[in-house]
């Protein structure tokens, strides 16, 4: 075939080429890959945790990052990052290149630390892309077995009768327990004494004792201590009632109305991340906490799956970011 021929011949398929894609209904063409998620993932995709290994935050990073791998058909793995009260970790992937091979887990102190420092090192809002929201580990409100309150009603009865003589523990200041004891106060108008401790086994002891009178904190910990009676639940701090103990009612139920604390385990990226790419991912990150396994291993470690869209889960973020921020001012925390 001559030169000409040939390149008169490529050029008509050019052509036909170019019409047929015309020809393609608008949806049909919406659904092609766009050029910045083309060709992604491209190198090995890493989970940063801000947290040693071993608690529910790893756990739900190493589940997500096996999925990864197996549906992108490239290595995924989890780098935890401890320190700094989940600092170290959120700076770093803030200033992460934002193309998608960079992710945080983020916890419930995520929208919360801020608040707390003089120099905030990350905006929550601004400085990430909201992939999904996978996760929570539900709250539930306990007293000791030895106080005489049976209700959330009959506990701030208590409370306003004997102003700041009960008092409320947590894992130290500016966790989402002692942030969700103060939101307790606010809501409540009560006045409680707050008593830090150095992570929830330190304050089980004081707890079982009678020595503090409440404590809001992870259900996965406190659930053997309520089945045997030696605490007593008054009340989940989710939304709905959590499913191992469905006859406790929640405090939006029994006395404040959208009351919420837990520990969300979501997904983030940088800011600037490409949309398709943060969509490639919350679909992927969809498929993989929908299945029974996913779901089963879960429940062995007492966290609740959730999913969301990106957006929503950036409405959450910054809802959440504005409720800490509140607390915090009304409860007089001083950041350092």
């Amino acid at each position: 075939m001559k030169r000409r021929e040939f390149m008169t011949l490529l050029a008509d398929a050019a052509a036909a080429s170019s019409v047929s894609w015309m020809s393609w209904p608008l949806a049909a063409r919406a659904q092609q890959p766009s050029g910045s998620a083309f060709g992604f993932p491209n190198k090995t995709l890493r989970i940063i945790v801000p947290f040693t290994p071993g608690g529910s935050n790893d756990v739900v990073a190493r589940e997500i990052a096996a999925g990864l791998q197996a549906s992108l058909n490239q290595t995924a793995v989890v780098e935890n990052k401890p320190g700094g009260g989940g600092n170290i970790a959120y700076s770093y992937v803030a200033k992460s290149p934002p193309d998608g091979h960079v992710m945080l887990i983020a916890p419930a102190s995520f929208t919360m630390g801020p608040h707390l420092s003089r120099n905030p090192v990350y905006n929550p809002v601004t400085d990430f892309a909201p992939i999904n929201l996978v996760a929570d580990v539900p709250f539930v409100m306990v007293v000791p077995a030895s106080l005489p309150v049976r209700t959330v009603q009959e506990f701030i009865a208590l409370a306003r009768s004997s102003p700041n003589r009960l008092s409320f523990g947590s894992v130290g200041v500016g966790t989402p327990q002692h942030l969700g004891g103060e939101l307790f106060k606010m809501r409540a108008g009560v006045d409680l004494v707050h008593v830090p401790f150095r992570g929830a086994t330190a304050v089980l002891p004081d707890l079982l004792a009678g020595r503090i009178d409440m404590f809001i904190g992870a259900v996965n910990s406190l659930l053997p201590l309520i089945r045997d009676g030696s605490l007593r639940a008054l009340a989940a701090t989710s939304l709905v009632r959590i499913a191992s103990l469905p006859d406790v009612p929640t405090l939006s139920e029994a006395a404040f109305p959208g009351f919420e604390v837990g520990s969300g385990v979501g997904l983030v990226a940088p800011a600037a991340t490409p949309s398709d790419i943060i969509e490639t991912l919350n679909r992927k990150i969809g498929a993989i906490i929908a299945t029974p396994g996913f779901h089963q291993r879960m429940a062995l470690i007492g966290v609740d799956v959730v999913g969301t869209t990106p957006a929503a889960y950036a409405k959450f973020i910054s809802d959440d970011y504005a409720k800490w921020g509140k607390v915090v001012a009304a409860a007089g925390i001083k950041p350092e």
